[in-house]
């Protein structure tokens, strides 16, 4: 049965969790988004469902969305206990592309040493839960980055991990750009996939990586999705597994 959320849910909730007052968490989970859009909203509350009590959403906003979503009816209350924190970030300039954006600030050491938890959920814009499965977050904390399977066709130098929505250790994150330089010659997480294991970094192996989310690799029951690019038959039942795969553009 799919999870739906309630004023009684959100004081329940909002009370429950506890601010520490280092303002560094175990785990926590983040997003970077710009947009004034209520599928935002929807996306932040899907991921508040699913993740612990204890875990806070780290939301790095734009000056101009800041307002947006400090007085979004769904999202107060957990601004309000701390459970939501809100960080301004220098918005996409004119002449970069979001993609590039994205590359260049995933693999910038100063916005790696703003990430309030060791282990830290990254989803997006277009990623969801899947109310449906069995698989749970706390499933996956062993690893230092997990991602979704990246389907043969893709032609990626390793065989996971989508970061669009992934699990990842800030430590060896650290370790590995104070040794290395990110060179723009892959997209952010396939570099992390490729490059991690040198500073002894485990990256979840395809056959748990593909419980964990689905993007271009079919598996019925994954923990969550990230924009889906699969045949006609393979997205279907997907979303038929996964009811919140609907929220995403192109949708089902």
């Amino acid at each position: 049965m799919q999870k739906t959320t309630t004023v009684s849910t959100w004081k329940t909730e909002c009370n429950k969790f506890q601010r520490l007052e280092t303002g560094f968490y175990p785990n926590s989970a983040s997003i970077v988004d710009f947009r004034i859009s209520a599928l935002l909203i929807t996306i932040i509350l899907n991921v508040l469902q699913h993740i612990p009590t204890s875990w806070p959403i780290q939301i790095f906003h734009s000056k101009q969305n800041f307002y947006f979503l400090s007085n979004s009816t769904g999202l107060k209350p957990y601004v309000s206990t701390g459970k939501i924190i809100l960080e301004e970030l220098d918005e996409l300039s004119i002449t970069t592309n979001w993609q590039d954006f994205t590359n260049r600030l995933f693999t910038n050491l100063s916005f790696w040493q703003r990430i309030r938890s060791e282990k830290v959920l990254v989803f997006q814009y277009d990623s969801v839960f899947c109310s449906n499965s069995a698989h749970k977050i706390q499933d996956y904390l062993q690893w230092d980055y997990v991602g979704a399977p990246w389907h043969s066709d893709l032609h990626a130098p390793v065989p996971v991990g989508n970061g669009g929505f992934s699990l990842r250790s800030r430590s060896k994150t650290l370790e590995l750009l104070k040794q290395m330089t990110y060179d723009s010659s892959l997209p952010e997480d396939v570099w992390y996939a490729v490059h991690l294991p040198k500073v002894n970094a485990s990256v979840a192996p395809e056959h748990i990586a593909r419980t964990f989310s689905a993007e271009s690799v079919f598996y019925e029951t994954p923990m969550g999705v990230h924009k889906l690019i699969m045949n006609p038959t393979d997205t279907k039942k997907l979303c038929e597994a996964c009811p919140e795969a609907r929220f995403i553009p192109p949708y089902c």
